[in-house]
Protein backbone atom coordinates (compact mmCIF):
# COMPACT_ATOMS: atom_id res chain seq x y z
CA UNK A 1 0.00 0.00 0.00
CA UNK A 2 1.33 3.42 -0.75
CA UNK A 3 2.15 5.27 2.16
CA UNK A 4 2.40 9.10 0.32
CA UNK A 5 0.25 11.79 0.80
CA UNK A 6 -3.30 12.17 -0.42
CA UNK A 7 -4.05 15.90 -1.46
CA UNK A 8 -7.83 16.67 -1.56
CA UNK A 9 -9.13 19.20 -4.39
CA UNK A 10 -12.34 20.99 -3.33
CA UNK A 11 -14.59 22.45 -5.73
CA UNK A 12 -16.17 25.83 -6.76
CA UNK A 13 -17.74 27.57 -4.16
CA UNK A 14 -16.92 24.93 -1.40
CA UNK A 15 -13.88 24.43 1.37
CA UNK A 16 -11.95 21.68 2.73
CA UNK A 17 -14.23 21.48 5.76
CA UNK A 18 -17.44 20.73 3.34
CA UNK A 19 -19.32 17.97 2.38
CA UNK A 20 -17.54 14.44 2.91
CA UNK A 21 -14.29 15.73 2.47
CA UNK A 22 -13.55 15.75 6.07
CA UNK A 23 -15.20 12.29 6.38
CA UNK A 24 -12.97 10.82 3.84
CA UNK A 25 -10.01 12.49 5.35
CA UNK A 26 -10.76 10.19 8.72
CA UNK A 27 -11.06 7.08 6.71
CA UNK A 28 -7.98 7.64 4.85
CA UNK A 29 -5.86 8.48 7.90
CA UNK A 30 -7.73 6.03 10.31
CA UNK A 31 -7.98 2.73 7.72
CA UNK A 32 -5.43 3.46 5.41
CA UNK A 33 -2.71 5.05 7.62
CA UNK A 34 -1.92 7.59 4.75
CA UNK A 35 -1.81 11.39 5.38
CA UNK A 36 -4.38 13.06 4.23
CA UNK A 37 -4.33 16.89 3.55
CA UNK A 38 -7.75 18.71 2.46
CA UNK A 39 -7.12 22.08 -0.09
CA UNK A 40 -8.63 25.40 0.82
CA UNK A 41 -8.16 26.90 -2.53
CA UNK A 42 -8.28 31.05 -2.48
CA UNK A 43 -11.68 32.83 -3.56
CA UNK A 44 -13.78 29.70 -4.27
CA UNK A 45 -16.59 31.98 -5.62
CA UNK A 46 -14.23 33.75 -7.83
CA UNK A 47 -11.62 31.18 -8.60
CA UNK A 48 -8.91 32.01 -11.33
CA UNK A 49 -6.64 29.36 -12.77
CA UNK A 50 -3.78 31.30 -11.92
CA UNK A 51 -4.42 31.50 -8.29
CA UNK A 52 -5.25 28.13 -7.69
CA UNK A 53 -2.11 26.85 -9.93
CA UNK A 54 0.14 29.29 -7.38
CA UNK A 55 -1.68 28.13 -4.42
CA UNK A 56 -0.83 24.51 -5.62
CA UNK A 57 2.21 25.06 -5.82
CA UNK A 58 2.86 25.88 -2.73
CA UNK A 59 0.69 23.62 -0.99
CA UNK A 60 1.81 20.10 -2.12
CA UNK A 61 4.80 18.91 -2.05
CA UNK A 62 5.47 17.87 -5.97
CA UNK A 63 6.82 14.11 -5.85
CA UNK A 64 6.32 10.89 -7.41
CA UNK A 65 3.80 8.46 -5.54
CA UNK A 66 1.03 10.82 -4.72
CA UNK A 67 -2.72 10.39 -4.83
CA UNK A 68 -4.99 13.72 -5.93
CA UNK A 69 -8.42 13.44 -5.09
CA UNK A 70 -10.55 15.92 -6.63
CA UNK A 71 -14.23 17.10 -7.00
CA UNK A 72 -15.87 19.21 -9.30
CA UNK A 73 -13.86 22.05 -10.35
CA UNK A 74 -11.13 20.29 -8.12
CA UNK A 75 -10.81 17.55 -10.88
CA UNK A 76 -9.45 19.69 -13.70
CA UNK A 77 -7.37 21.62 -11.03
CA UNK A 78 -6.00 17.52 -10.35
CA UNK A 79 -5.19 17.46 -14.25
CA UNK A 80 -3.40 21.29 -14.53
CA UNK A 81 -1.44 20.05 -11.61
CA UNK A 82 -0.30 16.87 -13.34
CA UNK A 83 0.31 18.77 -16.10
CA UNK A 84 2.78 21.51 -14.64
CA UNK A 85 4.74 18.91 -12.37
CA UNK A 86 6.93 15.77 -13.28
CA UNK A 87 5.72 13.65 -11.01
CA UNK A 88 4.97 9.89 -11.89
CA UNK A 89 3.19 6.91 -10.50
CA UNK A 90 0.02 9.44 -9.40
CA UNK A 91 -2.86 7.79 -8.06
CA UNK A 92 -5.90 10.21 -8.69
CA UNK A 93 -9.80 9.94 -7.95
CA UNK A 94 -12.23 12.51 -9.83
CA UNK A 95 -15.35 12.83 -8.50
CA UNK A 96 -18.37 14.64 -10.40
CA UNK A 97 -15.29 16.23 -12.66
CA UNK A 98 -14.84 18.17 -16.48
CA UNK A 99 -12.38 18.54 -18.17
CA UNK A 100 -14.36 21.06 -21.36
CA UNK A 101 -16.30 23.92 -20.82
CA UNK A 102 -19.84 22.64 -19.47
CA UNK A 103 -23.40 24.81 -20.20
CA UNK A 104 -24.57 24.79 -16.88
CA UNK A 105 -21.42 27.00 -15.18
CA UNK A 106 -19.98 28.92 -18.04
CA UNK A 107 -18.15 31.22 -15.14
CA UNK A 108 -15.80 28.51 -14.99
CA UNK A 109 -14.90 27.89 -18.30
CA UNK A 110 -11.44 29.90 -17.73
CA UNK A 111 -10.59 26.60 -16.43
CA UNK A 112 -11.03 24.59 -19.68
CA UNK A 113 -9.45 27.54 -21.52
CA UNK A 114 -6.69 25.52 -22.73
CA UNK A 115 -7.68 21.99 -23.12
CA UNK A 116 -5.85 19.33 -20.94
CA UNK A 117 -2.10 17.45 -22.66
CA UNK A 118 -3.53 14.53 -22.18
CA UNK A 119 -0.16 12.82 -23.70
CA UNK A 120 1.38 14.56 -20.84
CA UNK A 121 -0.88 13.65 -18.11
CA UNK A 122 -1.09 10.10 -18.85
CA UNK A 123 2.12 8.71 -18.48
CA UNK A 124 2.40 10.30 -15.10
CA UNK A 125 -1.07 8.53 -13.57
CA UNK A 126 -0.79 4.95 -11.90
CA UNK A 127 -4.32 4.30 -11.39
CA UNK A 128 -7.20 6.32 -11.88
CA UNK A 129 -11.00 6.39 -10.82
CA UNK A 130 -13.58 8.95 -11.81
CA UNK A 131 -16.89 8.85 -9.68
CA UNK A 132 -20.04 10.16 -11.06
CA UNK A 133 -23.78 10.19 -10.56
CA UNK A 134 -26.53 9.97 -13.36
CA UNK A 135 -28.60 12.36 -11.28
CA UNK A 136 -26.18 14.86 -11.56
CA UNK A 137 -27.62 18.54 -12.64
CA UNK A 138 -24.05 20.81 -11.94
CA UNK A 139 -21.54 18.60 -13.66
CA UNK A 140 -24.55 16.11 -16.36
CA UNK A 141 -22.72 12.84 -16.25
CA UNK A 142 -22.01 12.96 -19.90
CA UNK A 143 -19.24 15.39 -19.31
CA UNK A 144 -17.65 13.15 -16.51
CA UNK A 145 -17.79 9.91 -18.80
CA UNK A 146 -16.02 12.00 -21.32
CA UNK A 147 -13.39 12.88 -18.60
CA UNK A 148 -13.10 9.14 -17.59
CA UNK A 149 -12.23 8.09 -21.26
CA UNK A 150 -9.98 10.86 -22.08
CA UNK A 151 -8.07 9.74 -19.01
CA UNK A 152 -8.57 5.78 -19.41
CA UNK A 153 -10.48 5.42 -16.60
CA UNK A 154 -12.02 3.20 -14.51
CA UNK A 155 -15.62 4.74 -14.64
CA UNK A 156 -17.92 4.39 -11.62
CA UNK A 157 -22.05 5.50 -12.54
CA UNK A 158 -24.45 5.60 -9.60
CA UNK A 159 -28.08 6.03 -10.19
CA UNK A 160 -28.10 8.82 -7.49
CA UNK A 161 -26.09 11.11 -5.84
CA UNK A 162 -26.76 14.38 -7.33
CA UNK A 163 -23.46 16.46 -7.61
CA UNK A 164 -22.64 14.50 -4.15
CA UNK A 165 -22.95 18.27 -2.06
CA UNK A 166 -26.74 18.28 -1.54
CA UNK A 167 -27.04 19.73 2.06
CA UNK A 168 -27.60 17.41 4.67
CA UNK A 169 -27.15 14.13 2.81
CA UNK A 170 -23.55 14.89 1.58
CA UNK A 171 -21.29 14.24 4.91
CA UNK A 172 -20.39 10.83 3.19
CA UNK A 173 -18.98 9.21 0.46
CA UNK A 174 -18.47 5.69 0.72
CA UNK A 175 -17.62 4.77 -2.70
CA UNK A 176 -15.16 7.01 -2.54
CA UNK A 177 -13.49 5.62 -0.22
CA UNK A 178 -13.71 2.38 -1.75
CA UNK A 179 -12.33 3.40 -4.61
CA UNK A 180 -8.74 4.97 -3.44
CA UNK A 181 -8.57 2.60 -0.62
CA UNK A 182 -8.33 0.44 -4.18
CA UNK A 183 -6.25 2.68 -5.69
CA UNK A 184 -3.29 3.02 -3.16
CA UNK A 185 -3.06 -0.56 -2.83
Amino acid sequence: MSGSTVYMFHGYTSFAADHWFPWLETQVEENLGIPFKKLNFPDSYHPTVSAWNNYCDQTIKSQDGITLVGHSLGCIQVLHYLEAHDIHHINVLLVSGFDEPIWTIPELDGFTEHPVDYSNVLPKIRKVTVISAMDDPSVPYQYILTMARHLHAKYVLVPHGHHFTDLGDDKTLPIAFEELAKLVE
